[in-house]
């Protein structure tokens, strides 16, 4: 019988060796691309996180001033933290003729600007506003809200330089906008730029920071310097550094600087289209469904300014409200251009009475007097 050779002591031993090196080399090559994964992603986060935050700073600064009426400032406090501005960014009427954005969903209180009786106080600040209330040539609240960035420290952390962005809407709730957030070396957060007398930007000494909007009707005789030193603002640079939110040898942090324009800073409010529009037309309305489906039709003529005085009617605006309440947000606005008008309201309830109003709108916009109908009343539901 043949005897079969095994493997001697020496061989095992070579060969647990060799098996040891391998799974040594392998465990490194691992290890290593392991690191190099997490290292991507740590600097991606805080990429990531510091775009973000900019990203929102950069789209609403920028935008600041829009759809404000004639007497509203554009920028209300300023400070080495603190950007308040006023701004139509969000609407829940479509087709808002100066809204930024169009949001169904918005939170009803910011969506337009506030009465002076709702003021609150700016965060992190003790300046409180509105000081005026601010309304539209036919009578309604300016349709832009008051928005407030600002930098705070994060105490839900341990460390002693780590801020996180906020943002608030008129006086609701603040948000959080990005975390872990540090300070530039040396830097505030906001650096102000005006124009010097050759036009060219220069930084706002942080000795006269904060600035404030201190006149309540902006453009107004008693708005003059040093009262409106704000409105020579033309822009803002961000500095800022951002971590991933990880400690020791796992932190990483990116700097980022950038320049936000804002180029309707300091801008008058001109009457680019003349006066505000002369509507004077009858507006009427009638219930033209059934008890099951009920509907108002309202019905006018174009604005003497639409084919006749200054021709810059752009669109109307209709309101309604109940026949015991206030015309507040707009119901729908249409543009101009018909040779007569008419609007079918389906979303009227049973058993209840309105009351619509129609203005019209040129293209600064500035908004006519706002004409009424009478009372509509819908029938109960069968």
């Amino acid at each position: 019988m043949k005897r079969i050779r095994g493997f001697t002591i020496v061989e095992l031993l070579i060969a647990m060796v060799l098996l040891s090196i391998v799974m040594t080399g392998a465990v490194k090559f691992f290890r290593a691309v392991n690191t190099s994964v997490a290292n991507t992603v740590d600097r991606m986060d805080a990429m990531q996180n510091l775009r973000f935050g900019l990203s929102s700073l950069d789209r609403e600064i920028r935008s600041a001033g829009a759809g404000t009426v004639e007497v509203q400032p554009t920028l209300i406090y300023i400070s080495a933290s603190v950007a308040a501005l006023n701004v139509d960014l969000v609407s829940r009427v479509p087709n808002s003729p100066t809204a930024v954005y169009y949001n169904p969903d918005a939170d009803p209180q910011s969506d337009e600007g506030l009465q002076r009786a709702e003021r609150f106080t700016i965060p992190t600040t003790a300046y409180a506003y509105p000081d005026s209330t601010y309304r539209t040539a036919g009578g309604e609240l300016s349709p832009a809200e008051t928005v407030v960035y600002y930098f705070t420290l994060d105490t839900s952390t341990t460390r002693a330089d780590d801020y996180m962005l906020l943002k608030q809407v008129n006086g609701l709730t603040s948000d959080v906008v990005a975390r872990n957030l540090l300070p530039y070396p040396g830097k505030p957060f906001f650096e102000w730029l005006r124009t010097d007398a050759a036009g060219n930007l220069q930084a706002v000494a942080a000795a006269a920071l904060p600035e404030t909007h201190s006149i309540a009707l902006h453009g107004s005789l008693a708005d003059t310097v040093p009262f409106a030193t704000i409105d020579s603002i033309r822009a803002v640079r961000v500095w800022l550094y951002a971590t991933n939110g990880q400690t020791g040898t796992r932190e990483v942090t990116r700097a980022l600087v950038t320049t936000i324009r804002i180029p309707n800073a300091g801008l008058t409010k001109q009457r680019s289209c003349g006066d505000a529009p002369i509507f004077g037309r009858t507006v009427s309305a009638s219930f033209t469904g059934s008890a099951a489906v009920p509907k108002v039709t309202v019905t006018w003529s174009p604005a003497i300014d639409e084919t006749g005085g200054e021709k810059d009617v752009e669109r109307y605006v209709i309101y309604r409200r109940f026949n015991a309440g206030s015309f507040e947000d707009a119901l729908q606005s249409i543009p101009g251009g018909q040779a007569s008008y008419t609007f079918d309201d389906t979303g009227v309830l049973n058993d209840s009475s309105y009351v619509y109003g129609v203005s019209a709108l040129d293209c600064t916009p500035l908004e006519s007097t706002l004409n009424s109908s009478g009372r509509v009343n819908i029938p109960s539901a069968p």
